[in-house]
């Protein structure tokens, strides 16, 4: 499919009007800049705005009590949370009876499968 090819000034005046939509592809030029804001509703919509475009508007910042003060890195879990993937499986209605009257660990065990799957798959490539 062949997508419109607009200017910045155009997808802005399309987005106000929301009228905006996948049929249009922006052109983005050097001089161009988009508040962040936009951006914000522009990646929404699935546009992809290069980050040297976005401008931000330092001057509407207010202070907020809750934020003030010297900021301490704290320990966080998200370098785990970034290691475990979700998977969905569709089994049938005697698997899905038998899997939960069994007490098999299924994070390992797929963990497991997909290991072995993957060293077996690179054994054989190399």
């Amino acid at each position: 499919m062949t997508k419109n090819k607009i200017t910045l000034a155009k997808a802005l005046a399309l987005l106000e009007q929301n009228a905006l939509s996948e049929d249009y592809e922006v052109d983005f030029v050097d001089s161009d800049s988009v508040a962040a804001t936009d951006a914000i509703k522009l990646g929404a919509l699935g546009f992809d705005v290069p980050e040297d475009k976005i401008h931000y508007d330092d001057t509407n910042l207010e202070e907020d009590e809750d934020f003030e003060g010297e900021w301490v890195r704290i320990d966080s879990d998200i370098a785990d949370y970034k290691q475990h993937l979700m998977i969905k499986l569709k089994v049938d209605h005697e698997i899905e009876a038998w899997l939960a009257a069994s007490n098999i660990d299924l994070d390992s065990l797929v963990s497991e499968l997909i290991t072995g799957f993957y060293r077996s798959s690179k054994a054989i490539k190399d």
